[in-house]
């Protein structure tokens, strides 16, 4: 796996010599990436608590956990272009979750009164529901994975 060098990586990706396997790599780097650079620690306008590390940790977690088990999935069905379909199932997929997660956490946060303060700290039920969520969305993608080898 190229860390730093992108050269050799194009020469691989142009001669077709990169495996679904190593693919998979890159995949979870990058999404793992994309899970960090969106934890409340690096932005100065939030209490940042144990929970929010918490959530990361469990995030993280659950995004190669089920990021592996999209693969297996895929793998089961006829091991071909995992990439390609989980970012292309993806964009319906996550339009889908981002609704249920707006209206989820619409009522969630509208039984809490924020008034005194204009920050509201992570706390337990924050992390447990997002792990839910988590857990669903891969879980979903799993069955998308299924339905392509029933067709």
């Amino acid at each position: 796996m190229y860390i730093w060098k992108v050269a050799p990586l194009i020469e691989e990706l142009k001669h077709q010599k990169l495996s679904q396997k190593e693919q998979l790599k890159y995949f979870l780097t990058y999404s793992l990436l994309m899970i960090l650079s969106t934890d409340p620690f690096i932005y100065s306008d939030f209490n940042y608590v144990i929970y929010d590390t918490i959530d990361t940790f469990v995030a993280s977690i659950l995004t190669v956990a089920g990021i592996v088990y999209c693969y297996k999935v895929n793998e089961r069905v006829d091991g071909k272009d995992f990439i390609l379909r989980f970012l292309t199932l993806g964009i319906p997929i996550t339009v889908r979750f981002v609704l249920v997660i707006i209206v989820i956490f619409g009522v969630y946060y509208g039984f809490i009164d924020s008034s005194d303060s204009e920050v509201v700290d992570t706390e337990l039920p924050d992390v447990v529901m997002s792990a839910i969520i988590f857990s669903g969305y891969y879980y979903f993608f799993a069955t998308k994975f299924n339905a392509i080898g029933k067709t």
